[in-house]
Order: C-alpha cells, then structure tokens, then sequence
C-alpha cells in the first residue's frame, strides 16, 4: 500500500537522520528511499531521474565515484543534494538540537 504524502515526510526524516549519524550509508538511504518511500523499481526510477541503471545500482550498493551533479540527480526527487555535514559527532548534535 503507497505511503501518504505525510508518511513519506516522515520516512524521508527518519533515513536522513540516520545517513548523518553514520547509521546508514549513502547507498542505503537512496535505495530505501527508492523502494521504501516511492515504491519504485530501478528501472522506473532510472526514467525519474535521467540516470542510467547501472549507475543507480552502482550508488545503492556505495561502488563508483561519482560527481556530485549525478548524486543530485538520483536524490532530487527528494528535494535532497550533495552538502557539507559535520564530521565531529558532537557538533553534528549540537546543530542537530539547536
């Protein structure tokens, strides 16, 4: 059953949480994101966002080294792209809470 526009919100928070905490990958969160929040396969996905299917399956599974204008690609259709995050624990929490 597809998730709410309020349950994707929520969802998308909770795998963003956890990809700044370290809890995740990068990888990770763009295939939950894919499967979990839209439903959607790698091939309709690939359509959504202009890449091709390897490269999509090459980010999920965290291979490749590619440049941040393809990372924007297969994260924009959640408002998401590259950005500078804290690498101490402490200041990340700090932001974080504040």
């Amino acid at each position: 059953m597809p998730m709410t526009k309020d349950e994707q919100l929520i969802a998308i928070n909770h795998i963003i949480k956890r990809l700044l905490l370290n809890e995740m990958t990068q990888g990770e969160a763009l295939r939950e994101l894919r499967v979990d929040v839209l439903g959607l396969r790698q091939e309709a996905y690939t359509e959504l966002t202009g890449v091709s299917r390897k490269t999509l399956s090459e980010i999920e599974n965290d291979k490749g080294n590619y440049t941040a204008e393809i990372v924007n690609k297969v994260f924009k259709p959640f408002d998401l792209k590259v950005g500078l995050v804290p690498t101490s624990n402490q200041l990340l929490a700090a932001i974080l809470t504040n």
